[in-house]
């Protein structure tokens, strides 16, 4: 029998995500993309200091901003938001200064008011993206209710899951919804979501083409599997990751792109998803090393950038300027469009044991799912 899946990540309680919900529907102060940002935060330091009383005795706003890629004023903003609705409190304890997260005590010991654990889980893995640091900067407190909405659906998903496997679990949305959970048109829908493929698998049906517009009638989410399995390089990709990261940094520089380091993170982390995994079973005829992929690899990041350069240099001459919505969600675009026409590069025998390898040990084709 499977394990159950668990979403490597921490707790939310589902009443604090119903207060939020309260205040965005009833009251006319709306919370905005940063107050959600710093609570997360809040709950992330609450799981590192272990504490089950809801108190914070090392939180430290600045730190965060500059991990986030998120202005520090910003987020001052959001926790100012937060002190004002009573969500979170400073306090005097044994004579030092705390934080106190409102009834997070409470919900940890349902057992004195007669109720059961009631949360979702936020995985580790979004502070890795830059989805938190786009919704900010686009002052868009829809996509992160979205995202705390599908996270509370996965977790009952999951722990009903009788295959074991994350993909499987799917979450469904009809468009007409979408549009009307974020308050967007079809193109800001789509926009929306592609900033939260770095943690989502998203998946459009009942597509039309009316006139000169694509109709999407429903979108399919699965959480990818790095929202529950261990960090480990296990396919030794972290050299190769930060050889090409350095090359990143060159190429934004050359082409005087304004970017952060959370930026940075968000493009590698696009190629990993698109293109690394896709090829971790691929290895040289020795069966040990993993000469021909990294230098496959190599080969693809450079030659998508280059065609990434062409494309800006382009519309630079054609506008004047050029300005990315969001440089992980942009670039994600060419890494999954590109690989397939540049697998046929590869020798076709170790493609081939690739493939059996990857069947082999995870009875999945992820290789050829590009």
């Amino acid at each position: 029998m499977k394990s159950k899946m668990k979403i490597d990540g921490f707790r939310m309680h589902h009443a604090i995500l119903e207060e939020f919900r309260f205040l965005r529907d009833e009251s006319f102060e709306r919370p905005p993309a940063s107050a959600y940002v710093v609570y997360m935060t809040m709950l992330k330091q609450l799981e590192v200091e272990q504490n089950q009383r809801g108190m914070l005795k090392e939180y430290n706003l600045s730190s965060w901003a500059k991990k986030l890629g998120i202005s520090y004023s910003t987020l001052w903003g959001g926790k100012r938001f937060l002190e004002d609705h009573h969500f979170v409190k400073e306090k005097i304890h044994e004579g030092l200064p705390v934080l106190v997260l409102k009834d997070v005590e409470k919900y940890n010991t349902p057992e004195h008011n007669g109720g059961v654990l009631n949360y979702l889980i936020i995985p580790h893995g979004l502070f890795d993206t830059n989805i938190l640091a786009e919704f900010v900067r686009t002052s868009n407190p829809e996509g992160i209710e979205l995202l705390l909405s599908l996270l509370n659906q996965f977790r009952t998903g999951m722990s009903l899951s009788k295959t074991g496997e994350v993909e499987k679990v799917k979450q469904e949305r009809t468009m007409k919804t979408l549009k009307f959970q974020l308050n967007k048109n079809a193109k800001g829908v789509r926009k929306t979501l592609s900033v939260l493929e770095a943690l989502f698998s998203i998946e459009f049906t009942g597509i039309e083409i009316r006139g000169k517009q694509l109709w999407i009638k429903k979108v399919g989410f699965s959480l990818k599997p790095e929202c529950v399995e261990e960090n480990t390089d296990e396919f030794n990709v972290n050299p190769l990751m930060a050889k090409l990261s350095k090359e990143l940094t060159y190429f934004l520089d050359g082409h005087q792109i304004k970017y952060k380091p959370r930026d940075q993170i968000d493009v590698m982390l696009s190629f990993k998803q698109e293109v690394v995994k896709k090829l971790n079973y691929l290895m040289d005829e020795d069966k040990e090393n993993f000469t021909v992929r990294d230098r496959f690899m190599k080969n693809f990041f450079l030659e998508t950038m280059d065609q990434i350069g062409a494309l800006i240099h382009t519309e630079k001459q054609r506008k004047g300027t050029f300005h990315f919505y969001s440089i992980g969600a942009f670039f994600r675009m060419p890494f999954r469009k590109y690989l397939l026409g540049s697998l046929k590069n590869l020798p076709r025998d170790l493609l081939h044991e690739a493939k059996v390898r990857e069947y082999t040990l995870t009875a999945k084709f992820q290789l050829f799912t590009v």
